[in-house]
């Protein structure tokens, strides 16, 4: 790839900052515009990656001005949920090659697969961040399973908190990537939402009991918020085996293994253990593959839109599920947020009264509120 890709970045926070680090390690890319409603925010941003010959980012202060204005080759989408959509298809139609937005794809499957028809009208490459896909430990898991280690792979379970879309979506991905992208073929769950919790300005449960069915065979689970258990592994149960997985590692136990196997693969980029080594890691083959992806390098990228939807639609199908109580049938058909349908008919009542968002500590100064009429 001769020229450096062009990047905008919308919306400059924690994930967008993640994005920076890979473009800007990877040395395939330079940032040269960035938007937000916060001033401060792109001084931070700019501060981060100051030392960088890749950055020279003007400031805007209107994403649509920024688009118009600084001939980008990709943009990196990272307001709350509910601008995804809007900004990914603006960008789709300014004439762009690539748009990396971040998880959870959209607020509703609905905005998310307006976003994928969008794109694909304009020949636009849509990329979720689903950058765990792009770990050592993960990969290394998915070869054990396809290379039949522990036999017939028959349960997956992992903890989760804050919310399904929030926090689940990298899980119900993680299901799919460990499973070869096997499809889901049906959805069971429950919630309980007895505060007026929120995260992103999307309303979630406090607790939640999730079971997938897949096309293979393999049934698997999320306790979300019901034992102080959360995290990034998985404990995968097979016919001949079992893996524990975290970001960092993995153990094997089969009929070769004479008890746990312990294996810690070497990233690309960082080493297990090292301070950030999710972050950096994920960050920085992310945007490699991405690259290559977008320059037309290689056919194949690990988290593509269509695969965002699907984690996306795994998890309101759980909250679908517990709206009809029924087992769900995929494809999805609800196209609009189930949760907010339990909460606006009286089905889920609020048990201990006053609004507040997991996310706040992210808004700047003393905006605690969204300002919807600029995402």
């Amino acid at each position: 790839m001769a020229d450096k890709l062009r990047v905008g970045i919308i919306g400059c926070g924690e994930m967008t900052g993640n994005h920076g680090i890979g473009y800007m390690s990877s040395g395939k890319y330079e940032i040269v515009a960035i938007s937000d409603l916060s001033d401060q925010a792109m001084k931070d941003f700019d501060e981060q990656f100051a030392e960088s010959d890749d950055y020279r980012a003007q400031h805007y202060s209107d994403a649509l001005a920024m688009l118009e204005k600084s001939d980008l080759d990709v943009v990196s989408v990272g307001v709350w949920d509910i601008g995804h959509a809007p900004m990914t298809m603006a960008a789709a139609a300014a004439g762009i090659k690539g748009v990396l937005c971040e998880k959870p794809m959209a607020d509703t499957i609905g905005a998310a697969a307006d976003m994928i028809l969008v794109c694909r009208r304009n020949g636009v490459k849509l990329a979720i961040g689903h950058q765990r896909r792009w770990l050592p430990a993960y990969t290394m898991a998915k070869d054990l399973i396809a290379d039949g280690e522990i036999g017939d792979v028959r349960l997956i379970q992992m903890y989760a908190r804050d919310g399904l879309p929030n926090y689940s979506s990298h899980q119900s991905d993680l299901f799919r990537y460990l499973l070869g992208d096997a499809e889901c073929t049906w959805v069971m769950g429950g919630v309980e939402r007895e505060t007026d919790r929120w995260a992103r300005a999307i309303p979630i449960e406090d607790k939640a009991l999730a079971v997938f069915g897949f096309e293979n065979g393999t049934e698997a689970m999320i306790l979300s918020g019901l034992t102080p258990k959360y995290g990034w592994g998985a404990h995968i149960y097979g016919s001949e085996g079992m893996i524990d997985l975290t970001l960092e590692d993995l153990k094997v136990m089969n009929s070769k293994s004479g008890g746990w196997e312990r294996h810690a693969p070497n990233g690309a980029h960082a080493t297990p253990g090292q301070d950030n080594f999710e972050v950096i890691e994920g960050s920085i083959a992310q945007a490699h593959a991405f690259a290559d992806w977008v320059a037309g390098e290689t056919d194949e990228y690990r988290s593509t839109g269509e695969s965002g939807y699907k984690a996306l639609e795994m998890v309101h199908a759980v909250y679908e599920s517990a709206r009809t109580n029924t087992q769900v049938q995929m494809p999805l058909q609800t196209r609009v947020h189930p949760l907010g349908l339990m909460i606006e008919s009286g089905q889920l009542p609020v048990r201990y009264p006053g609004r507040f968002d997991i996310r706040n500590r992210t808004l700047r100064g003393d905006n605690v509120t969204l300002d919807t009429k600029n995402v």
